[in-house]
């Protein structure tokens, strides 16, 4: 009778013991929390980014993925993955220039005839350098994801010159190259959080926006603007950053997967980045928004605002643009 009852509470025992450790549970869970809907060009990445991880480390590592600010607010994700409250996140790089200013160079205005160039150059030498400088901050950079082309929108007529931008609420994400060049048109700039900036188009808070049509489109601010102008602001993008502390707990084997996810999430961000711009600029198009270009002589115009901005730039920035330039 006893040896009946041990063997019961053994077999009990082992069953909890089986129950609280899954066949298969991934050795590290890492959080990876952005503020984007999941069907904009950065939640995508994302998922995609998890996909793969556990795909190459035969899921010893897994990521979980927080979209929509469900855990941290945009402004504090940088402070968030240094002190290791999260494990991932990826900016949009103007909340970068902060801690370091060199990050500026994505939001020269003028500076690229075209998206395509600016993914070419910040997937390179450049982007690598931006994203080595964050290393001495508990944050190790991984890659530059990118979105699209920086335009400015707006809610009435349309804005083709500097001039046409006098007194409007621009909402920008913090960028000082951006906030110099509205100041230089007589505009104000209005740092509002992306989940917040629909209700503030419409109760008026402001009056037009600049950023890319792939996080307009996905955000259906476009129920909110009417018009959208082809002035290339920037390059918009994200970076892609993790906890190093998060990063050491991995093996080598480990890191080598994690790495290698990482390296085809960025090549396919950029094929997807190229088909998403030209997926949501028709969406906008025939959802009520109206697109323009500018001419030359309007084109002169931004330009003069371009170069006041380069003037002004930080030292580490005006290199990275004039390397850019060469």
């Amino acid at each position: 009778m006893l040896k009946n009852f041990k063997r019961l509470v053994l077999a009990a025992c082992c069953g909890v013991l089986f129950t609280h450790a899954p066949a298969n549970a991934a050795d590290i869970v890492l959080r990876f929390a952005h503020e984007a809907p999941e069907t904009a060009i950065k939640g995508q990445s994302a998922n995609k980014l998890a996909e793969l991880v556990e795909k190459y480390t035969d899921g010893s590592v897994k990521i979980q993925v927080f979209p929509g600010g469900q855990l941290i607010p945009t402004t504090d994700e940088i402070r968030a993955v240094a002190r290791g409250q999260v494990d991932i996140v990826a900016p949009y790089t103007s909340y970068f220039s902060a801690i370091d200013p060199a990050w500026d160079v994505f939001y020269q205005p003028m500076l690229f005839p075209d998206p395509q160039t600016a993914m070419t150059v910040f997937s390179g030498p450049v982007g690598q350098e931006l994203l080595g400088r964050l290393s001495s901050r508990g944050m190790t950079g991984l890659s530059v994801w990118h979105d699209g082309p920086i335009y400015v929108f707006g809610k009435g007529k349309p804005i083709l010159t500097p001039s046409d931008m006098e007194n409007l609420k621009i909402r920008v994400a913090p960028s000082r190259p951006i906030e110099l060049a509205l100041s230089a048109a007589k505009a104000t700039a209005v740092a509002i959080p992306a989940t917040e900036v629909y209700l503030a188009l419409q109760q008026g808070v402001a009056n037009a926006v600049i950023t890319t049509s792939t996080y307009v489109g996905p955000a259906k601010w476009n129920e909110v603007l009417s018009t959208g102008t082809r002035v290339m602001f920037g390059m918009g993008g994200y970076g892609l950053v993790v906890n190093t502390k998060s990063m050491e707990k991995m093996d080598d084997k480990q890191r080598a997967g994690f790495m290698k996810a990482v390296g085809e999430t960025e090549q396919w961000n950029q094929d997807q980045a190229t088909m998403e711009i030209k997926r949501w600029e028709t969406y906008l198009a025939e959802n009520g928004l109206k697109w323009y270009e500018v001419n030359a002589e309007q084109k002169a115009q931004w330009q003069a605002i371009a170069d006041q901005v380069e003037a002004a730039q930080n030292p580490d920035a005006k290199a990275l643009v004039e390397k850019i330039r060469k």
